[in-house]
Order: C-alpha cells, then structure tokens, then sequence
C-alpha cells in the first residue's frame, strides 16, 4: 500500500514507486493522507496480506501511514520524505526511488521500533505515536490539572496550574514539547515525557518516565484533547484521562544505521 500527500511532488514520487512497483509484479492499493480516517474505520474491507505500507508525505503522513499499519499485524512503514517535517524519514535518502524499491524487495534494510502509549478515558482508547495534548478550552484563564505518576519505585501526586500538558513518547519530543521547552529524546530511548504548558509553577520540570509508568490526570476545567495533531474530544471538569505503555510498536523501514538527530530536528526550525 501507498499513502501520499496530494501535492505535486508528491504526486511526482508516487508514480515513480507505482512504476517501480509494478514493474515487479506487485500489486499496489493507493491512497491519500486524507482518506486514512476512513480507512481505519473500515479496514476489514481491505486487503488483509499487505506487505509494507509506503509513506510519501511529511511526519503527518507518517503518523496516520502507522497507525494504519498496527491494523495489518504491525506492517513495516516505508517513509520516503517530501513535507515540511520530516524527523521520521532519512533525510539522506538520495537513491532514486526505483533503487530504493530494489533494496527493499532485495531485503536490504533493517527495522527500527517506534513505541506506541494507549490514552483511555472512562469509554474509549486511542493510540498515539508522537503526542497527547491535554489543553485548556479558555486560554483566557489558567485551568489546573491533578496528576498522579505511578512507576516502578516511583509513585507521585501533584497538581498543575498552566495551559495545559503534553504527553510525548520519545519520538514526540522532537515536536510540541520541543517547543515548550522539553528535552530532546533520542527516539531509540523508550519513555514517556510530560511536559506542562506555561505552568504558574516557576521552574517545574518535564518528567521524563520509563515506559511501564501509569499517568492519570484529571481536568479541574474543560479542557481539549488531541491526539497525534487531530482532535479527539473534550474533558469535562473532574473528568480524567489515564496514559499507559501500548502493546505494539510501529515498525520502520531503515537503510542507514547512522543518523544525526539534532541537525535533522533543529534544522527544520530556522526562522528562514
């Protein structure tokens, strides 16, 4: 399968895999960023023996293009980058894309695992990759948030005045949280960071968790929920969410065993 951005070039990357593709014999279904919502609500009609499942677009690509590989017993994500951020895609791919679908059919790769969290509320679970926003529905004012951390020899409790907090996985901190001043995480660490949103509390830090911790927390004031970018609800006051490690892990096509993290992550943020 392929899931690519409708832009332009894009759409120029797509034809050349498609080609690539069929020349050897492989059956491709194709698809837009746009249509993967749908797509995971009516999976069952699929085909159930993909492959791989290719994404041509930006990080927002890639988040939707994994998710919907969990469906199909983990399929490994092939990213090829064309979008604005693209920190989960080799940026030093330069091999032309019917090389690189050689490579791959050759079995000349290897996986790297992305961790996935499950955020629950009292009705449903959804998984995210990169983040969970937890933020205030009147930016107006400051809302407060209880949050009870509980891990292995750690269990703590502790009330929160800001915007909002922000749940990232390892992968995550190189996004919102990043910009909220949280730390860079090496996405080959698997742990959990929660970082506070313009909190009233002067000075207090991200927490950076392992990854069996079990984060609650429970709005004192609306507030809004998104996950992975896309709005996923709102928490009424004294309502709560709780965060736990997910049982899969996003599986990522990789041909370079090297990777420089912080030119990849900071040059994409120049002000030009």
């Amino acid at each position: 399968m392929v899931v690519y951005k409708p832009v332009s070039r894009c759409i120029e990357f797509l034809k050349e895999i498609l080609n690539s593709l069929r020349s050897h014999g492989v059956y491709v279904e194709v698809c837009t960023v746009d249509d993967i919502t749908n797509l995971i609500r009516e999976h069952s009609s699929l085909r159930s023996d993909i492959d791989v499942v290719f994404s041509i677009g930006g990080d927002g690509t890639f988040i939707k293009a994994a998710k919907l590989s969990l469906l199909y017993n983990n399929t490994p994500v092939l990213p090829y980058p064309c979008g604005r951020r693209n920190f989960f895609y080799e940026e030093s791919l330069k091999t032309l894309l019917n090389k690189l679908v050689e490579e791959f059919i050759g079995g000349n790769y290897f996986i790297e695992l992305y961790s996935t969290y499950n955020v629950c509320t009292q009705t449903t679970c959804e998984i995210f990759i990169n983040e969970t926003a937890i933020v205030n529905s009147n930016l107006g004012k400051v809302a407060r948030y209880n949050v009870i951390v509980k891990s292995p020899l750690v269990e703590s409790a502790f009330t929160l005045e800001g915007d909002g907090i922000l749940l990232s996985t390892a992968a995550g901190s190189s996004g919102y949280s990043l910009s909220a001043r949280g730390p860079l995480i090496s996405p080959f660490t698997d742990l959990l960071l929660v970082t506070p949103l313009n909190t009233l509390q002067l000075g207090f830090p991200p927490l950076v968790l392992p990854r069996l911790s079990v984060i609650e927390i429970t709005a004192l004031n609306t507030s809004i929920v998104y996950i992975d970018g896309d709005f996923a609800g709102t928490l009424e006051k004294n309502m709560s969410i709780k965060v736990t490690a997910g049982s899969k892990y996003v599986k990522v096509v990789r041909f370079s065993h090297s990777r420089d993290l912080v030119r990849s992550v900071l040059a994409r943020r120049t002000p030009f």
